[in-house]
């Protein structure tokens, strides 16, 4: 008991940061720390992940499930924006769509999966051999704009325990912040930060 009270202390006088979470950091686990983020005058552009860099999916031409179905294998990502041209239609869970295709390919016959889908209700209304998958859209997906203050997105995601922020302008979707993202800005600083994570960001 005594050897862990002097490493801890020696530890502190090290470093501010304790055992715990360098350890967190070096193992790139998805954890916020609790203390108040200060920025210095940085807006959320400085970190968001431009449209350009963003895996979205496009409901311009219409995919078949099975289409669809191969596109959430290649990107697996947690969720996707989607989007028609530039215009931000809403944002979706990769395991929410991947469930619904795989019940309705499986339901009825492997025609199912050349059908083409859509995440519009008009699109679909005005096409009944669409499938519509509009109720797939998440229904409380934040956005904000590029110029907010960092600190602003920061403290939202420490509070609210946000997955994902979108960034839009116009209805345009400019941009994109995951957690992920704040994970390292709030842990770069360490020294051995995903020195045990086996990738980095």
């Amino acid at each position: 008991m005594i050897s862990v009270m002097v490493s801890k202390w020696v530890g502190d006088a090290l470093g501010k940061d304790g055992i715990y979470a360098v350890w967190i950091a070096m193992r790139q686990y998805p954890w916020l720390p609790p203390g108040e983020y200060r920025d210095q005058g940085q807006t959320a552009a400085q970190i968001m992940k431009p449209v350009e860099n963003v895996v979205v999916i496009s409901d311009e031409q219409g995919m078949t499930l099975q289409e669809l179905g191969a596109y959430l294998e290649e990107y697996g990502y947690h969720g996707y924006p989607v989007v028609r041209g530039e215009m931000l239609i809403g944002f979706v869970v990769r395991d929410k769509v991947r469930a619904y295709i795989e019940t309705l390919v499986a339901k009825e016959t492997a025609e199912n999966a050349l059908r083409r889908c859509t995440f519009s209700q008009d699109i679909a209304a005005a096409n009944p051999d669409m499938v519509n998958l509009s109720s797939l859209l998440e229904e409380a997906v934040l956005q904000l704009r590029k110029e907010v203050p960092l600190q602003l997105v920061v403290n939202m995601f420490q509070k609210m325990n946000l997955r994902h922020v979108l960034f839009s302008q116009g209805g345009k979707l400019t941009g994109l912040v995951t957690k992920t993202d704040i994970v390292w800005l709030l842990t770069a600083h360490l020294p051995h930060t995903a020195a045990l994570s086996g990738s980095s960001r």
